[in-house]
């Protein structure tokens, strides 16, 4: 067992624990996918259940990118000890090189995974509040675009998404320069790409007048080479008038970057958890 206690002074008042030898072992998949579980301070002492916020990790990346290179325990411990955001359970899967969703070719079904087999095990073995608006999902880079690419078209599993430097599309699918694609592979290529998903998705309001999306902040650094792509996103959802809200800050595709932006995306989501 791999456990890791944050040692920041800040954070001694309400130290979380880390955790990243879990393993689910997916049918869908057909082999062992390993997961990271953050806990918050309290989790061992109150019998209460815990908002949770799922945290996708970039191409090249694993379940630890987000504690190796995140800093994640002290981060988020440091982030809940201050009141900025609540305390929440965070959980980080492998999500491979499989952008976190299925395969045109059903080689790899990992949005199958995702919602049918890793959030129930979850929730089956976590003292979770399994409700769409104490779920959250965020991620950087490939692991922007999983977020954003699950928040919008499973609406109504996740409350609110954080994207930081998010790609726009299924960059695993290529296609050779040359070759005729099929309107199937382009019917999938198309459902896969953020822009288009967002000109097309179903835009019904509840009973109050709300639409049926979940709370949206995409965040970029301004020497990041994703930024334009991040700004057509951004304009496909003011184009349809989706809530949503977007920063540029300092910064580029760097871990440095993404350390500042997750206390920002818990506090976002927290946001949520406290309604």
């Amino acid at each position: 067992m791999c456990t890791l206690l944050c040692t920041s002074i800040a954070a001694l008042a309400q130290r979380g624990e880390v955790r990243d030898d879990y393993t689910i072992q997916s049918k869908i998949l057909g082999k062992s996918v390993s997961y990271t579980v953050y806990l918050p301070a309290s989790y061992s002492t109150d019998s209460r259940s815990y908002p949770v916020l799922y945290l996708l990790h970039g191409a090249g990346g694993n379940h630890a990118s987000w504690i190796e290179d995140g800093e994640l325990c002290r981060i988020a411990s440091e982030t809940i000890a201050s009141g900025t955001a609540p305390e929440m359970i965070i959980v980080s899967p492998q999500g491979f090189m499989h952008a976190y969703v299925n395969a045109f070719d059903g080689s790899a079904d990992y949005e199958d995974f995702f919602i049918k087999e890793l959030i129930p095990e979850v929730e089956k073995n976590f003292r979770v509040m399994a409700r769409r608006n104490k779920r959250a999902i965020a991620g950087l880079s490939m692991g922007g675009y999983g977020t954003l690419y699950h928040a919008l078209v499973h609406k109504d599993v996740f409350g609110a998404c954080y994207a930081m430097s998010a790609v726009s599309n299924n960059f695993t699918h290529t296609v050779e320069e040359g070759r005729t694609v099929t309107e199937e592979e382009q019917a999938y290529i198309d459902s896969h790409d953020i822009v288009k998903i967002i000109e097309n998705m179903d835009l019904e309001r509840n009973q109050y007048g709300m639409m049926n999306v979940p709370r949206i902040f995409i965040d970029c650094g301004d020497d990041d080479f994703l930024l334009l792509s991040n700004f057509e996103m951004v304009k496909a959802l003011r184009a349809r008038n989706i809530p949503h809200q977007f920063r540029v800050r300092d910064g580029a595709h760097t871990w440095l970057y993404w350390r500042s932006a997750l206390p920002l995306a818990m506090e976002f989501v927290g946001e949520g958890f406290r309604q």
